[in-house]
C-alpha cells in the first residue's frame, strides 16, 4: 500500500520485556531514539494533516504489551494543539506497580523522544531555508550568464565564481533580517501544499518537510 493511502489515525509503540529493557538502558545513558530522516517526514505529515485532509487538532498514542504473541492495550495518551493532555492506563496494570511504574515510563520516554525530533513548533528551520533559497537563486542566476562567457572568454567563469559566492552571502544576509515573516509566510505556503488536493503539490510539500525541517 503506498504511502498516500495510509489513513493515520494514532501512534501505536508494541512493547515487550526485551524492548522495555532497551529503553531503560536508553533512559539511563541518555541515549535518543533513533528515527530515519523519511520516517520522520511522514510522522510529521501525519502529525500536521488528518484523514479528512486538515489541520488535525490533536495525537493519540497508544503503547501495547506483547506477551506470548498476544498485544494488549495498556496506555492512552491524547496530546491537543491547545495543550490540553489525556492519559490514560488499564485498571489491571495498576495491580503491578513496578511493571506499571516501568511501562509508564517506556511510553512517555517514546513520546517525548517522537515530539522533541518532529520540531512541530520550529515548522522551518530559517537558517537551512535561507541557505538553500540563497542558493537556488545564485545558481539560477549563474546558468543564465556561464554559456555567454564560455563564449567571451572562460576565465570570466573564475570572476562569475567569486561574484556568485558575494552574492550567496549578501542574500543570505538580506533574508535573515526578514526571517520572522519569510518563515511564517513560508509555513502557511508549505502548510497550503500539505493541505492540497493536488498530488503534484503534496509531493513537492513532502520533499520540503523532509529536506528543510531538522
Amino acid at each position: 500500500m503506498s504511502r498516500s493511502r495510509v489513513v493515520f489515525h494514532s501512534i501505536r509503540f508494541n512493547l515487550d520485556q526485551d524492548v522495555l529493557q532497551q529503553i531503560q538502558s536508553a533512559q539511563e545513558v541518555g541515549c535518543p531514539l533513533e528515527l530515519s530522516p523519511q520516517l520522520l517526514a511522514d510522522l510529521r505529515y501525519y502529525a500536521l494533516i488528518d484523514p479528512e485532509n486538515h489541520l488535525r487538532s490533536e495525537l493519540t498514542f497508544y503503547t501495547y504489551f506483547v506477551q506470548d504473541g498476544y498485544p494488549e492495550a495498556l496506555m492512552r495518551s491524547v496530546i491537543s494543539t491547545d495543550g490540553e493532555v489525556l492519559h490514560q492506563i488499564k485498571n489491571n496494570c495498576l495491580e503491578y506497580p513496578d511493571f506499571c511504574r516501568q511501562i509508564t515510563l517506556a511510553h512517555h520516554w517514546l513520546i517525548d523522544q517522537l515530539l522533541s525530533q518532529l520540531h512541530l513548533r520550529r515548522l522551518v528551520n530559517g537558517n537551512r531555508l535561507i541557505r538553500v533559497l540563497s542558493w537556488l537563486i545564485v545558481v539560477a542566476i549563474a546558468l543564465l550568464w556561464i554559456p555567454l562567457l564560455i563564449q567571451v572568454n572562460p576565465w570570466l567563469l573564475l570572476a562569475l565564481l567569486v561574484v556568485a559566492l558575494l552574492l550567496q552571502r549578501v542574500l543570505q544576509n538580506l533574508m535573515r533580517l526578514r526571517l520572522p515573516s519569510f518563515r511564517r509566510w513560508f509555513g502557511r505556503q508549505l502548510l497550503s501544499g500539505l493541505l492540497s488536493h493536488k498530488p503534484l503539490e503534496k509531493k513537492i510539500a513532502k520533499g520540503i518537510l523532509a529536506r528543510l525541517v531538522p
